[in-house]
């Protein structure tokens, strides 16, 4: 039986069907691409994902609008992804700054929750090295009232670690941008596709069973370490 996984905040499939639009196709919340191509997504799904060829001016930028993206206290963060072997935003809360933010950083998944406000960082956590040029799942959370901040590859828990509970997390900012952050010269390599948002920290079932679900049902093979 299947774990019942509560509706997320949005959905961007990012293929060539949806492009940047959520799946409600929700105009206040629609990305708008810069220098982006589609190519082919996992288990080889024609224009199945979006291509950033690993330059500044190559990114997608989702608006806030209304509040959509604001999730205020947890958050459940997940995509496919393929790095490209250079680092880069996966999913950055303010295009300039530093809101919650999950990148590939040295090769690997990173993610770090800040205080809404006064954007101040709390402890980071990340993956080992993930492979170059291979589709894998990734998911990130951070649970509001226990403080865990996990991170998980395709459905398996990665890495965890406490940090500073019970406090607003900073999703409210007006935009949200992959493959680039303005004034950083670290810009994603490789491709994206599948980014979900919840506003719950989701756990490992769960986070296993929206995996398979967009994946077409497929199993996920264990990630190993390069």
């Amino acid at each position: 039986m299947s774990p019942l996984v509560p509706e997320p905040v949005a959905f961007y499939p990012l293929n060539k069907q949806f492009t940047t639009n959520d799946v409600k196709k929700r105009r206040q919340i629609k990305g708008n691409a810069s220098s982006v191509a589609f190519t082919r997504g996992p288990f080889n799904a024609s224009g199945g994902a979006y291509e950033f060829p690993g330059s500044c001016s190559s990114y997608i930028e989702f608006p806030n609008g209304g509040g959509i993206l604001d999730v205020k206290h947890s958050i459940t963060l997940m995509c496919w992804v393929r790095p490209g072997g250079r680092d880069g935003p996966i999913f950055n809360y303010n295009k300039a700054n530093w809101g919650v933010h999950l990148w590939i950083v040295s090769g690997t998944a990173f993610i770090r929750i800040t205080e809404a406000g006064t954007h101040a960082f709390q402890p980071s956590i990340n993956t080992y090295a993930l492979r170059v040029g291979k589709w894998v799942h990734v998911a990130a959370t951070y649970n509001h009232t226990s403080g865990d901040n996990s991170i998980y590859v395709n459905g398996k828990l990665n890495s965890t670690t406490k940090v500073r509970p019970a406090f607003r997390i900073s999703t409210n900012d007006s935009e949200v941008r992959m493959g680039a952050r303005i004034g950083d010269g670290r810009c994603f390599k490789g491709a994206i596709t599948q980014m979900v948002v919840y506003n719950v920290a989701l756990n490992a079932k769960q986070i296993m069973a929206v995996a398979e679900m967009n994946a077409g049902k497929k199993k996920l093979k264990r990630v190993e370490a390069m």
